[in-house]
């Protein structure tokens, strides 16, 4: 008998597909039929029949149901993207790339709470860069004044 499900070829005697456990039906008419006596031929020793034995077959339970695992949530690429900017302003035009960078920080955590999504620590940090390199570049001569020119010699 095959399997209705995943056609894995069963014995007549399961009640269950030995690969995937489905419950087999039986074929219409597919009821055993009794072994038949031989006529008996006048002047022969009668022999007794032999019943076969068959062990008891052991049928196969499909296993429970094992629950799927929860599914991790997603990132949002959009806090790493905002990294590149974020480094990038403390190399070239703090003040514009830094606000670039900014902004896209703000919009991975917009779109990581509308969409659910994990929280994007990236775009926090992204934040943090370009902020700085804004305040750096503003304060840079306060922060390291020039030199002090010495009078030339005369």
């Amino acid at each position: 008998m095959f399997c209705g499900e995943c056609g894995t070829e069963n014995p007549d005697t399961n009640a269950f597909c030995k690969n995937c456990g489905k419950a087999l039906r039986k074929p219409a008419g597919a009821a055993p039929v009794p072994a038949q006596p031989a006529p008996a031929q006048p002047g022969a020793v009668p022999v007794q029949q032999q019943v076969p034995v068959t062990a008891p077959v052991l049928q196969q339970v499909p296993a429970p149901a094992v629950p799927a695992a929860p599914d991790k949530p997603k990132r949002t690429w959009l806090g790493i993207v905002s990294l590149i900017p974020a480094i990038l302003s403390w190399i070239l035009y703090p003040v514009l790339i830094g606000i670039i960078a900014v902004v896209l920080g703000i919009a991975s955590i917009a779109l990581a709470r509308k969409q659910g999504t994990r929280f994007p620590v990236a775009g926090v940090i992204a934040i943090i860069i370009g902020i700085l390199a804004i305040v750096v570049n503003i304060f840079w001569l306060d922060i390291f004044p020039p030199p002090q020119v010495l009078p030339p010699i005369q």
